[in-house]
């Protein structure tokens, strides 16, 4: 019998879409060859450049993955969310991690070792061909990154950033497309190469041209016409 905690983290990995082909009894084995860690919120789970021996999904909470610069400066790469996953590339490649995780609020995880990830994909090779495949959306939002970054100014930037929020997360509502856990000016900030100032007075500036219906804490809701700007 499982625990009461355990059966909660066992229906969370039910739900996560990685999985979402497996069988009870698959899954059963797979929930019992790993195991779950709970990362206080701020918390490194794993730091760029360490070697990379284990593959992680979050079952609960938030994590940003992130890199910093020479002068230390951090710059946000993807904020993840229940069901999403990471640390793949350095159990496919063999080489550190490209880029560090931390825990932006209470968060818990499931981990699987370098062996008993590649157990996974051996045996279940939907699953592997579904690792590519976010693989090569991740690398297609790099390139948007990068595309924004050498072409768009701040402003321009943040209406990308948040279309791109809109669209891979966003709800349609009768007021517009609504982010249930966007993420705060700092981290936008973060994301697009700006100020914490600076991204506050283009949020307060996209409230008064109506681009922005509200921003309220990590719920957004944005215009259904302004998401399809650029995307």
């Amino acid at each position: 019998m499982y625990k009461a905690d355990n059966i909660s983290l066992y229906a969370h990995l039910k739900n996560v879409p990685l999985f979402n082909s497996l069988t009870n009894e698959q899954l059963k084995i797979l929930f019992e060859a790993g195991i779950t860690k709970n990362f206080p919120k701020e918390r490194i789970i794993v730091y760029q450049h360490d070697p990379g021996d284990t593959f992680y999904i979050v079952v609960t909470g938030k994590v940003k993955i992130t890199l910093l610069n020479e002068d230390g400066k951090e710059i946000v790469l993807s904020l993840l969310k229940e069901g999403d996953f990471f640390g793949e590339m350095s159990l496919l490649d063999n080489e550190t991690r490209s880029a560090s995780a931390v825990a932006i609020e209470n968060t818990t995880l499931f981990l699987l070792t370098r062996i008993q990830f590649h157990k996974l994909i051996a045996t279940y090779s939907d699953i592997l061909t579904k690792i590519f495949k976010e693989i090569c959306a991740r690398l297609r939002h790099a390139n948007e990154k990068i595309e924004s970054l050498a072409f768009l100014d701040v402003y321009g930037r943040t209406i990308r950033l948040l279309q791109q929020l809109a669209h891979d997360q966003g709800e349609k509502t009768k007021n517009g497309i609504e982010i249930s856990h966007a993420p705060t000016h700092k981290e936008i900030a973060s994301m697009v190469g700006a100020s914490r100032e600076t991204i506050t007075r283009i949020i307060k500036v996209l409230k008064e041209n109506h681009t922005l219906v509200s921003y309220k804490g990590r719920k957004v809701i944005l215009r259904e016409h302004t998401n399809k700007l650029f995307i």
